[in-house]
């Protein structure tokens, strides 16, 4: 062997060993963030794990044999619905999981490692466990995305040097859907996006002639990403015109290979539901009623646009369009050309192209692993018309700094949906009002208060506003509270506010029933601060589940015609992180309802006689030791 051949043996071994432990530190770290964040988006794919344990132990994907009880079917939509279980479709007299069935399907290996441990979404007497059913989804969702973040390096490292290769990998995970909404839950696009970044990579090593092209394995990853989440019908389409231009030795074991696929998805169609498509597969869903503001809203509605909460993908498009005769694998770049703009054409035309409760473009997330390699195909062009330059440049510099400033946007961003709750509750009320609405888009929700839309609703003293009557309080709330329920409505979030005008101010007691989200030896205390007008007039401590009577002084000098009565709750916790029940909301007190009275007079001359009643006393308020009560 030549000096040459071993200096070149040694630089590739040393390559690969850096490599390696790039794949593991961006492993380790993507990991760790998305399983300890916060935010958990387990909504559609709720009773997923039950499928997959359902078909690991019985073999059926009727999940009524499962344990899962029947009840009264309800109308939804094209299907109908088990109960309020929107997740669940009854079909004649058996009950199936409506979302695609690929995902489920897929994560069976999964689920049988998690038993072997004693984690099962089923009790042992073969009733639903939302515990574990949550744990599972967010540990694999954690994991898959971990992987593809690596996978992202390994697909860099094609065409780009080490360190590009690991700020691409990083980036595009953080400042992504990647972090805000494929790692959140066992969403269809966790395995979906999984999928793509294996058939991205496969691509490009064909296409650089590392590898041939593996037909069989190709058209079977597209096979399932198809069952897994059926708009990718974009991608099938668009790769298999690539197979036929440009491998057509291939093609026909590629064909036949998805052939064979398809027909087995039409005969578990037609053997669990008679007819050839599950319902959420049928194309009618797809009506293109409200195309142009469908498509306007995924692209930049504040609270659903793609390019609002992934700016980044600004960068590698400016870069195209500058360096675009330096550009590589021009083949492949037409294909995610038409994948893309493909994709988001669909998306718009569902009249529901805002996805419902989620955090930001939630349906475009199938496309981030084709953005990865438009950034890399672009910033390699980028470096090879730099090389060329070989001279310091301005223009470069600027474009360096202006990149980095899109990433660092977007991973705040995309940061904010994993990290902050309030990002998620803001889903929970006037969801459709907010989606154009730039004072209170979502990436902002718990940074800024949302604007106040409604007129101070003049108070009639001596009445009494039941909360559970949207017609009798509505009008009086502002943010933090949630949707009314049997007899009272609960507050969500560490602050609620309530607004009321008066004609003419006077000294007021303001009088409650609350219940405090207590749960004893997990959360022990509320405590609540009531600001009158933005100055502290009472603070208190619950801690006693049980209901309670509160009274409060509202002083004359504090009340004007309109008021703010702001109750700032810090203890204000989730049911569903404390792993007390699937309640995702930020609970501090339930209001059964208030009432507003005039001071007696000889209650006023006690409290002129023994207090002060100026502004200065109530601000001092806020240095006094919080007391308890059970009243």
């Amino acid at each position: 062997m030549s000096q040459h051949s071993r200096r070149w043996n040694i630089w590739k071994a040393e390559t690969r060993a850096r490599d390696l432990v790039a794949i593991c530190f961006i492993f380790l770290t993507t990991f760790t963030l998305f399983w300890f964040s916060p935010v958990h988006q387990v909504t559609d794919s709720n009773y997923s794990m039950v499928l997959s344990d359902c078909l690991l132990r019985k073999q059926t994907f009727r999940l009524d044999s499962c344990g899962i009880p029947v009840l009264e079917p309800k109308p939804r939509d094209n299907y109908l619905t088990n109960g309020i279980i929107y997740q669940l479709e009854v079909v004649g007299n058996h009950i199936f999981y409506f979302f695609p069935v690929g995902s489920s399907i897929l994560s069976v290996p999964y689920v049988a490692v998690a038993s072997v441990f004693g984690v099962s979404p089923r009790n042992p007497d073969g009733s639903f466990n939302w515990l574990a059913e949550m744990t599972l989804e967010l540990f694999l969702a954690a994991l898959l995305m971990a992987v593809l973040s690596s996978l992202f390096f390994m697909l860099s490292r094609m065409l780009l040097p080490f360190g590009w290769s690991l700020l691409i990998a990083l980036g595009e995970s953080l400042g992504t859907q990647i972090w805000s909404t494929a790692s959140r839950g066992l969403w269809s696009h966790t395995w979906s996006v999984m999928l793509a970044g294996v058939v991205i990579y496969l691509l490009m090593m064909a296409e650089l002639k590392i590898r041939k092209l593996p037909p069989v394995l190709l058209a079977t990853l597209l096979a399932w990403m198809y069952f897994v989440r059926p708009t990718n019908s974009v991608v099938i389409l668009g790769v298999t015109g690539f197979v036929f231009l440009f491998y057509r030795r291939q093609f026909a074991v590629f064909m036949l290979t998805g052939m064979g696929w398809l027909a087995i998805f039409l005969y578990y169609s037609w053997h669990n539901f008679g007819q050839l498509l599950p319902n959420y597969y049928r194309a009618d869903r797809l009506d293109f009623g409200t195309f142009p503001v469908g498509l306007q809203g995924t692209l930049i509605s504040p609270s659903r646009g793609l390019f609002v909460f992934v700016p980044v993908l600004i960068f590698p498009a400016l870069l195209l369009i500058r360096h675009w005769k330096y550009r590589p694998l021009p083949r492949l770049m037409w294909l995610a050309f038409f994948v893309t703009s493909g994709m988001v054409l669909t998306i718009s035309g569902f009249s529901n192209w805002w996805g419902g409760d989620g955090f930001g473009p939630r349906f475009t997330t199938d496309l981030v692993p084709w953005f990865v390699m438009l950034t890399v195909v672009t910033i390699k062009a980028a470096l090879t018309w730099r090389q060329q330059r070989r001279e310091w440049d301005l223009a470069w510099v600027i474009q360096l700094a202006f990149g980095a400033l899109l990433l660092a946007v977007s991973v705040f961003i995309n940061a904010r949906g994993a990290l902050a709750v309030e990002t998620w509750r803001w889903n929970n009320i006037g969801l459709g009002n907010k989606l154009w609405d730039w004072r209170q888009p979502q990436f902002l929700a718990g940074l800024i208060t949302p604007p106040l839309d409604q007129d101070y609703s003049p108070l009639v003293i001596g009445s009494e506003i039941e909360f559970a009557n949207p017609e009798s309080s509505n009008k009086y709330l502002w943010y933090g509270w949630s949707w009314p329920e049997a007899g009272f409505r609960w507050t969500d979030g560490k602050e609620a506010t309530f607004i009321f005008g008066l004609d003419k101010p006077a000294d007021l007691k303001f009088k409650m029933k609350v219940l405090p989200f207590i749960r004893e030896g997990i959360q022990d205390q509320q405590r609540i601060y009531l600001y009158l007008n933005g100055v502290l007039i009472d603070s208190l401590v619950l801690n006693s589940n049980r209901d309670t009577q509160l009274s409060v002084d509202l002083p004359s000098s504090l009340l004007r015609q309109q008021n703010t009565l702001r109750f700032r709750l810090p203890d204000a916790a989730s049911p569903e992180l404390l792993k007390v029940s699937p309640d995702q909301r930020q609970l501090a007190i339930a209001i059964y309802w208030i009432e507003v009275e005039a001071r007696p007079a000889e209650a006023l001359m006690a409290s002129n006689e023994n207090a002060r009643t100026d502004s200065c006393y109530y601000v001092l308020l806020s240095h006094l030791p919080l007391v308890s009560t059970s009243r």
